[in-house]
């Protein structure tokens, strides 16, 4: 095999390389494309709460992917076949659907995607194939393009979403079914969530309004069973506690006291949650047959009960044997090693901090001949209210204490050291700036040539995009250039040679670009260009053609003569693109044309390039 052979070779090699690469990356925008919807959905399920507002978000969504500015969604029940329209949005018929009934959709091609159980793509003549057939009936105002997909819950259809264009030079394809489907499977999940959401909120509503009549009856019912004068002083004790500077344990002893003064609370304990609520502490515990109890696991005990509860609850011996029957509680929970002397009568109120149940306040008996009543159970229940609400606010106030303890303690080492450093400071403050500034440059920058990134490339191009769409008078254009012949000097020559080609090809790029223009090193031998400010497209191709030029002259690398050239493709901005990506993508399909037809050349994107290159990276 000669010279001229193995050139050959390695270029047909090289070419199939290139191919290859061309194929995973377009895989990989396709899957980058699904999983930005995806993420978008997984956003709309966490903050959206109301269904009113899920449907319009999820056809914003659809909009910043698809050609969606037509779009519904029709809930089906495989039961009972009924067919429910959640949202619709449509240029044409947007009136008419009101006076259409639902049942109209079994008829259409919504009804046979569901009948069917697949998505579907279809044009006029599909369309017209479907009429004729008998397969469906046509209805409403004619699409050019229709696309729609079946929703499944486990193994069931449960609804159709779809969109369609009316214009006649839009057509869906493969791809765009292929994400519709995988927005359409994602959707059924987070419109799950969101109406789990809605209705654990609705029952919340409804809980805490039956809790605050609850509580307004109870209040009631206490006015007229004990003595007014004598709780409200107690309630004031209570709140005197919470302001007073003594410790904890003292704090709880007076606690005891105020409710000795209400009923019989010899044995009393406090048990309060831990902060990731999975154990159980006893910062308080008088019992006169056991010392007090040890920190412990949730189990199944009297307290666990009526935190499970949220209720306040009075248990006798009876009771309390149907409970263990049933598996409500297990009896001895106290943690010691010793039996346990089971009481006959024990009463417990949750804790409760805005609804939510931070521990239990007990009081038991251990006498047969003495039962607690509806009555302490009512002033018990009343009670806890405001000793949750005193035990929080001195919980908090020791947490304060504490922590201004330590901040003041903080403090004071910090300035001591503030006073050592400040001149250290003030140099580095100087040092910091230049840091920072090197590493934003270097964030936004091409180690090796200097030009900027895709990063920095791809933010700048989708900010003037959005300028574009707001004012379309102003030029654009992306230029995507591939040089020839770099694997070739790369792998023949040198990594070190190969590098200085790079180098002396993005200042030629550069050169030749206007100032306000945007070079960018791409990945490997990929450059980018953004255009702006252009009178016409001719703008565009005169550049283009000023960097062939430029590329074409020889190479002088390290004593080494190199030939090489580039091939670009040009993407001009156009009114229809929805997206960035969609202008990268195309100048990018216009350079794979261009080095297809010998390379050395530029192309302009014609919508044909695309499909043109799919099939030849398919077909490879």
């Amino acid at each position: 095999m000669n010279n001229q052979q193995t050139l050959q070779h390695q270029l047909k090699q090289a070419g199939s390389k290139i191919r290859r690469l061309l194929l995973l990356l377009n895989r990989y925008k396709e899957a980058y494309t699904i999983q930005g919807a995806l993420l978008q959905l997984s956003e709309l399920a966490s903050h959206i709460s109301d269904m009113a507002d899920f449907y319009p978000a999820i056809h914003k969504m659809v909009s910043e992917q698809l050609h969606a500015e037509n779009f519904y969604v029709v809930l089906y029940d495989s039961a009972t076949e009924n067919y429910r329209l959640q949202y619709f949005s449509d240029e044409k018929d947007q009136q008419l659907i009101a006076s259409v009934p639902t049942s109209a959709f079994s008829r259409g091609l919504t009804g046979y995607v569901a009948r069917q159980q697949k998505p579907l793509l279809c044009d006029e003549q599909q369309f017209q194939d479907l009429v004729e057939s008998g397969e469906i009936q046509a209805q409403g105002s004619p699409s050019a393009h229709w696309m729609g997909i079946p929703l499944w819950r486990a193994d069931k259809v449960i609804g159709v979403m779809a969109i369609q264009s009316y214009d006649s030079k839009y057509r869906y394809n493969e791809q765009d079914l292929k994400l519709f489907s995988s927005i359409g499977a994602h959707t059924v999940i987070a419109l799950d969530r969101v109406r789990s959401r809605e209705l654990l909120e609705s029952t919340v509503k409804e809980r805490t309004q039956q809790l605050l009549q609850i509580n307004d009856s109870l209040q009631k019912e206490i006015k007229e069973r004990i003595h007014g004068e004598q709780l409200q002083a107690a309630l004031y004790k209570i709140s005197e506690l919470t302001a007073s500077s003594q410790d904890m344990q003292t704090f709880y002893k007076a606690i005891h006291k105020v409710l000795c003064s209400l009923m019989a609370a010899e044995n009393c304990y406090i048990a309060l949650l831990d902060a990731e609520q999975t154990k159980l502490t006893f910062p308080f515990y008088v019992d006169q047959y056991s010392p007090a109890a040890r920190d412990r696991p949730l189990s199944r005990g009297f307290t666990e009960y009526v935190i499970r509860c949220a209720e306040a609850r009075l248990i006798n011996s009876e009771q309390a044997t149907a409970l263990v029957e049933h598996g409500e509680i297990r009896r001895g929970m106290s943690g010691l090693n010793q039996p346990s002397r089971h009481s006959s009568s024990w009463l417990g109120a949750p804790l409760k901090i805005e609804q939510k149940v931070i521990g239990v306040i007990a009081v038991q008996s251990y006498e047969s001949d003495y039962q607690y009543s509806e009555q302490e159970l009512t002033i018990l229940r009343f009670v806890s209210q405001h000793i949750a609400v005193a035990i929080q606010r001195k919980l908090t106030a020791e947490k304060q204490k504490l922590h201004q303890e330590e901040l003041e303690r903080k403090v004071f080492e910090s300035t001591r050291e503030l006073r050592q450093t400040n001149l250290f400071l003030r140099l580095q403050v100087e040092e910091r700036k230049k840091a920072e500034q090197k590493l934003f440059y270097d964030a936004n920058h091409d180690v090796l040539t200097g030009l900027a990134n895709r990063q920095m490339f791809l933010q700048q191009l989708k900010q003037q995009f959005a300028l574009n769409k707001r004012q379309p008078q102003t030029g654009m254009a992306l230029l995507f250039l591939d040089l020839d012949r770099f694997k070739l000097i790369n792998d023949t020559l040198g990594h070190h040679i190969g590098d200085a080609f790079l180098v002396e090809s993005s200042k030629r790029l550069q050169s030749t670009v206007r100032e306000h223009d945007l070079a960018a090193r791409f990945g490997g031998d990929e450059f980018v260009v953004m255009l702006l400010n252009l009178q016409s497209q001719q703008d565009a191709e005169e550049i283009a053609q000023r960097i062939i030029e430029k590329f074409r002259q020889p190479y002088l690398l390290d004593s080494h003569t190199v030939q090489s050239g580039v091939s670009i493709g040009i993407a001009p901005y156009q009114p229809d693109y929805h997206h960035a990506d969609a202008m990268l993508r195309d100048a990018d399909a216009a350079m794979y044309h261009a080095k297809a037809l010998g390379r050395g050349r530029y192309a302009v994107f014609q919508p044909g390039m695309r499909d043109q290159m799919l099939k030849a990276l398919n077909s490879n």
